[in-house]
């Protein structure tokens, strides 16, 4: 019976973590060495991350919440520790890696960060969902 309800938890956690969707409406660009807020952009994008499937979606969406262009990106690398996860995602456009990072903290919640250059980030201000993957 125990052996039962950990593998049920186990299979539950697989499917809980590993999938994130992002609502962003600001981008906060930090100073990685000072931690100050540099500039602070108003945006309407969608990031939807499946590290299950290998795939990461980004949307952009106008003021009337229609999408105006979409890209799908392959996760080519992933690394995981102490629940953050880091992130290197090539654009099928372009052929350009982008890095993020996903904190999955319990007490600040789900936070997205993108990478800009060595010492700058961008905070992504938003809500944070968990999607559904494509291999269940």
């Amino acid at each position: 019976m125990k052996l039962f309800f950990t593998l049920i938890s186990l299979i539950c956690l697989t499917h809980v973590y590993g999938q994130y969707s992002f609502s962003v409406k600001e981008l906060n660009e930090i100073n990685m060495e000072t931690k100050e807020t540099i500039s602070t952009i108003e945006v309407n994008q969608l990031f939807n991350f499946s590290l299950k499937d290998g795939f990461m979606i980004h949307n952009l969406v106008d003021e009337d919440g229609h999408i105006e262009d979409s890209q799908f990106y392959k996760i080519i690398k992933k690394e995981e520790k102490n629940n953050i996860i880091s992130l290197s995602c090539k654009s099928g456009v372009s052929g350009n890696v982008y890095q993020y990072v996903i904190n999955d903290d319990e007490e600040n919640g789900v936070q997205l960060f993108q990478y800009l250059e060595e010492n700058t980030i961008y905070q992504m201000g938003g809500k944070s969902t968990r999607c559904k993957t494509f291999k269940q």
